[in-house]
Order: C-alpha cells, then structure tokens, then sequence
C-alpha cells in the first residue's frame, strides 16, 4: 500500500521530475543528508567549472547545462538560478550574472545512509577545524546533559 507524502504532488510531475526522470528525497536532501564526500565532489565540480568559465564571457545555458548534467552524474538534481550582481556602491553591474545552485534532490530513488554520514563526519572527511570523533550536539533533548 503506498501512501501520498503531503506536500508532494501526486497528480503531475513538476519540471524537475520531467528534467531528471524523477526527483527523490528532496525534503532530506534539503535538510542536510548530503555525505561529506558528496561535498568533496560537488565542490570538485563547481571549482572547475569557476576555473573555466569566471574569466570569460559564455552563454548562461552552456553553463546551466553543464552544471546539470555533472551534478546528475553524482546523483543529484538540481536548479540554477541567475542572479544579478551589484558593485560595492549597490549599483546592478550590467550583463553580469552569478549561478545560484541549489540541490533539489537525488536521482535516485534509494535511502540515505545516515551510517556512513556518521562515520565520514566523526572521520572528518571535510577537514573541518572541529576535533575527528566530535559530532556536536547543540540543545540535546532528554537523556543526560553530558
């Protein structure tokens, strides 16, 4: 028996589920239930891409596309937005753009592997400044206060 989630249409598919052929998990990708070597490779893609297009002027969706298609290969779906950009007086630069990237969800429909976040948080696979080991927990609820 499967039952409608609320807040998900189930009567069409949105332009993201037409785009990818289905967009899954979105509210806990929207949550955070990205692994942290997900990131690695999300910010691999991104910082190439910076590389290549920043100096020079290209087509918003040459770009758009790209993105796209190099985040779907890592599984995940996802939207860009073109914003536009102001000098430091607030004045709108014409003709320039920043992408505003937003992961929408996953490609695949399969469960999350919180295991694995754990273990490459507390393995400190981002090479944060927190202590390996550490996963901080602000406000605990019940159990003790230690």
């Amino acid at each position: 028996m499967s039952v409608p989630i609320i807040g998900q249409s189930q009567s069409q598919p949105d332009r993201f589920d037409r785009e990818y052929g289905g967009v899954h998990l979105r509210s806990e990708t929207a949550q955070g239930d990205v692994l942290d070597t997900e990131i690695l490779e999300l910010e691999a893609v991104l910082k190439d891409m910076q590389d290549r297009y920043s100096a020079k002027a290209f087509e918003l969706t040459s770009f758009t596309r790209e993105v796209k298609e190099r985040c779907h290969t890592l599984g995940f779906a996802v939207d860009v937005r073109w914003m536009t950009v102001a000098d430091g007086t607030g004045r709108i630069l014409e003709g320039v753009r920043s992408p505003e990237i937003e992961i929408v969800g996953r490609v695949e429909k399969k469960a999350f592997d919180h295991d694995q976040k754990v273990h490459e948080v507390t393995h400190n696979i981002l090479d944060l400044d927190e202590a390996p080991g550490i996963i901080k927990s602000e406000g605990a609820r019940g159990g003790h206060p230690h």
